[in-house]
């Protein structure tokens, strides 16, 4: 009966040891098979240096231009990175180019604004294709996020690179009146728009001031897409009514305009396309020519800075900028002043298309503010006598016109 008993206790010993190992290599078995994956996930991680970056709030930081080389380790993983530089201002062709290593594996990527929000997702490049794509903007700060799907196995592999394409002109940012460039005169210089870009100069000749000279803008087309227009705007950076010139896609623009030399004058000009652009940045040459047409005595046009006659002869001048108004500043005036001396008869002859021109009494005085004598006189064609006095007199014409770039002449004799 003991015996019975101690056979029996020894069997209920060893199913408890077995039950015991049982449950010893089960949780052993459990605990590898979990170490497992942590191991395997920690391997992939350190494959992968951007890892773990799998939402937004764990991008990795990434510099501009830098060769990510990267991948998705299942179906369910994505990759966030952050770019970000110095701000410059300037509108430029940001370009993401994504390098497909998987051959059934199908990309897209997702661009965020720098405070997260979606800016755009890109179309899926398709199993085993690349996928590129190329956006303009100022913005110096994007997230961006890779996913990807259809392989059929893991890990899908790729290469990244995000990068501006530095195509801003030397001239940017000059996208408003107020960042207007001051453009050169008589140099050809290459420009560009992008897909939403202005362009605005500011056009000025400091070589003398206040005197009317003809500017020829020359914009030559170098891309067959875009329809080039532009627009002028006055010093007090007002539009100029009917200044406005639009062409059609890859033609150029030739436009004269009238100004003023001096730091107090100037004029803007605005240079846009009408038409989408497909080829960025869309090229072309601007050119501002001096045509160097008002006679060497400017500026003359007033009575004080008047150009001054002493000789008998033949005298012309050139009025650049018609009468425009009542304010002579807005349009161009030659004066001159005849000298006559004493004892000497003065006689003149005015003549000229379109030509009108006030003359004043004869003064004694080389200064102080002469008397007109008459307004808006027509050339007629005749010669005016003035008789001699025992003094020397002079004699004050302001020639204006009523077209623009229009000549005068006046013929002057002095007799006994």
């Amino acid at each position: 009966m003991k015996r019975t008993n101690l056979f029996r206790l020894c069997g209920l010993l060893f199913t408890a040891l077995c039950f015991s190992v049982f449950l010893f290599n089960s949780c052993k078995k459990d605990d590898d098979g979990s170490s497992q994956k942590e191991k395997e996930k920690e391997k992939e991680e350190q494959l992968d240096q951007y890892e773990p970056n799998n939402s937004i709030n764990e991008a990795s930081p990434v510099a501009f231009a830098t060769k990510i080389i990267a991948t998705l380790h299942n179906e369910e993983d994505v990759d966030f990175y952050k770019f970000s530089t110095t701000p410059s201002g300037k509108l430029d062709v940001l370009k993401f180019e994504l390098s497909n290593g998987s051959s059934d594996a199908n990309f897209t990527i997702t661009i965020y604004s720098s405070n997260k929000e979606q800016i755009v997702q890109v179309p899926y490049a398709g199993s085993g294709i690349d996928l590129s794509y190329q956006m303009v903007t100022r913005e110096a700060e994007f997230y961006v996020k890779v996913s990807g799907k259809d392989a059929s196995s893991y890990p899908a592999n790729y290469n990244l690179t995000v990068s501006f394409a530095n195509v801003a002109d030397k001239y940017e940012p000059n996208d408003n009146i107020a960042t207007a460039a001051l453009f050169p005169l008589n140099k050809e210089e290459t420009l560009n728009l992008l897909t939403g870009d202005i362009d605005f100069f500011k056009i000025q000749d400091l070589s003398k001031e206040n005197v009317w000279d003809v500017y020829e803008i020359k914009l030559v087309n170098k891309t067959t897409d875009m329809s080039p227009a532009i627009t002028f705007y006055d010093v007090s950076k007002t539009e100029i009514e009917g200044s406005e010139v639009i062409v059609g896609a890859g033609k150029d623009i030739t436009k004269e305009i009238f100004m003023k030399s001096g730091a107090n004058n100037a004029q803007y000009l605005k240079v846009y396309t009408i038409s989408p652009l497909v080829t960025m940045p869309a090229n072309y040459t601007l050119e501002v020519v001096k045509k160097d047409l008002n006679e060497a005595s400017e500026p003359n046009d007033t009575y004080s800075t008047a150009q001054i006659i002493t000789e008998e002869g033949t005298y012309q001048g050139i009025i650049i900028k018609k009468v425009s108004g009542s304010d002579p500043a807005d349009y161009d005036v030659d004066f001159i002043r005849v000298t006559v001396p004493a004892d000497k008869n003065f006689r003149y002859k005015i003549s000229g298309s379109n030509i009108k021109y006030d003359d004043y009494y004869p003064t004694s005085s080389e200064t102080g503010t002469p008397s007109v004598w008459d307004y808006d006189n027509d050339p007629y064609g005749g010669y005016w006598t003035f008789y001699s006095a025992a003094y020397t007199r002079y004699f004050y014409f302001a020639f204006k016109a009523t077209v623009d770039l229009t000549q005068w002449q006046i013929e002057v004799q002095f007799t006994d």
